[in-house]
């Protein structure tokens, strides 16, 4: 059965290719992380667990086939095979490869988005002649861009993924092994601390006028990462495992499984399903045309491949993104956008005549676009990312993000104002 390894990281890189980045400073950080975090408990049997949570995230990716799907069937049928010939596998490398995947990092890019907009209001506040207007901090002349690499995307996963190396560490050294819930606990603490390290960081470099692309820049990252973060986790970790973790039992004798008929036979099956969610997995998206529908004349529409509308003239550009349920990611603006070289400057909650918007200006070299963007299902209109997918749940209807980017601010309003879903 030592074959079924290389045959499920085989059909990893051949199912995920287009879903990693592979050079991605999260993606690295996990696999680094995976040695200090594994265990098992060679004492004790692995169950069934992870076969059925597998088999239920197969069923669930033949209804939804998306990568993230995928992703966890493969990941929980290879934690079933190693649980069924090596040990009860630990908690914290399912954590690890959760916290290294895109769909993580996406999702704590979009939801700490409303956070990264209070901390810079917070830290303009805190610094004296200081300005606030969105997402950026103007004072004595500058301007300070409060992004996504501050508090979402990159700091956030960091964090977490060095909270667990730390964790996993000292569990190894003190033999001790903690629960669930206070391997939980302590990530929630590390997410608080991060937080608050990025307001400090925030307020140091509009303090002492630090700007992007120098090398003082990248130190005050790292020193608020390490002081803010990582020493004070450190030290609780420490007193937490030597205080709580409980010593892995000892005394049974150590666990081994023979290969008998019904444990072939499972791993056959799941087998047998990851290669066929490979297969569909690999297969190009059909294009649709779900998006919500728009009202409007004077426009080129276009379908476009994930259930995109395109609707453009020479006055604006609009994308009507559909999103088939509540659980699902969206194609965001700010990811978007940033693909194609733009970043976001003064991101703002505006209200025009009635409808939430967030405003931004599009910013790549000398151009300027003013866009804006909201989720709507032709009843509702939202900008809270919860607010819309509670929603959805409740009514069951599903939204679109509709992102509209013209080249100045009364062109935008105007463009907002004629659409009609």
């Amino acid at each position: 059965m030592k074959i079924l390894i290389p045959i499920y990281l085989v059909l990893f890189f051949v199912g995920l290719q287009h879903f990693f980045e592979w050079q991605s400073a999260g993606f690295l950080l996990g696999l680094a992380a995976l040695p200090f975090t594994t265990s098992f408990d060679t004492a004790r049997k692995g169950g069934l667990r992870y076969f059925y949570i597998s088999l239920a995230l197969f069923v669930l990716y033949l209804l939804v086939p998306v990568h993230t799907f995928y992703y966890l069937t493969l990941i929980t049928a290879i934690a079933f095979c190693l649980e069924m010939y090596v040990g009860r596998l630990n908690l914290l490398p399912m954590l690890v490869l959760i916290c290294m995947s895109p769909i993580f990092e996406f999702w704590a890019n979009l939801f700490t988005f409303p956070i990264r907009l209070q901390l810079t209001s917070i830290a303009g506040n805190m610094v004296m002649g200081a300005h606030v207007e969105g997402n950026i901090i103007s004072c004595d002349g500058l301007d300070f861009s409060v992004d996504p690499a501050c508090m979402g995307l990159q700091m956030t996963v960091t964090a977490l993924l060095c909270g667990l190396i730390i964790i996993g560490g000292l569990q190894k050294k003190y033999r001790s092994v903690l629960s669930e819930g206070m391997t939980i606990g302590l990530l929630a603490v590390v997410f608080g601390l991060n937080v608050v390290g990025n307001l400090i960081r925030i307020v140091c470099l509009v303090q002492f006028r630090i700007m992007p692309g120098t090398p003082m820049h990248d130190v005050m990252g790292i020193l608020s990462l390490v002081v803010y973060v990582l020493l004070p986790v450190f030290v609780l970790a420490d007193y937490v495992v030597k205080r709580v973790g409980k010593a892995p039992v000892t005394e049974k004798p150590i666990y081994r499984i023979v290969p008998t008929g019904p444990l072939l036979l499972r791993n056959g099956i799941l087998l047998a399903c990851m290669i066929y969610a490979c297969y569909v997995n690999v297969q190009p998206r059909p294009v649709k045309a779900h998006a919500l529908p728009v009202q409007a004349t004077g426009y080129d529409v276009k379908h476009l491949p994930q259930d995109v509308t395109q609707l453009s003239n020479e006055q604006a550009l609009i994308y009507i993104k559909y999103i088939p349920s509540y659980y699902y990611s969206e194609h965001h603006p700010m990811i978007c956008w940033k693909g194609s070289g733009y970043t976001f400057e003064k991101v703002q909650e505006q209200v025009w005549n009635g409808l939430p918007v967030y405003t931004a200006l599009l910013v790549n070299g000398k151009t300027t676009l003013h866009t804006a963007w909201w989720y709507a299902n032709g009843h509702h209109n939202y900008i809270s990312q919860f607010a819309w997918r509670w929603d959805a749940l409740k009514s069951g209807e599903q939204y679109s993000l509709v992102n509209v980017t013209t080249q100045d601010e009364a062109s935008l309003r105007k463009v907002i104002m004629t659409l009609k879903f």
